[in-house]
């Protein structure tokens, strides 16, 4: 009986455990899309600074670079 409630204790141990892990991994899934959605959106405004500089624009001169 002893090792029968061993066996289950550990079984639902390793649920958890697992249900756990897949929580943060969604987690981390959401966290890195969100990264990559501020990556490209840094990028795209670094290239729009970039080519208004070379474009000769006072934008660039206003913000103070």
């Amino acid at each position: 009986m002893v090792f029968l409630f061993l066996y289950i204790d550990q079984v639902v141990r390793v649920i958890v455990i697992q249900k756990t892990l897949i929580e943060h991994a969604e987690k981390l899934r959401q966290i890195k899309a969100v990264l990559k959605e501020q990556k490209t959106f840094w990028n795209g405004a670094r290239r729009k600074f970039l080519t208004d500089i070379q474009e000769g624009s006072t934008k660039a001169a206003e913000v103070g670079w």
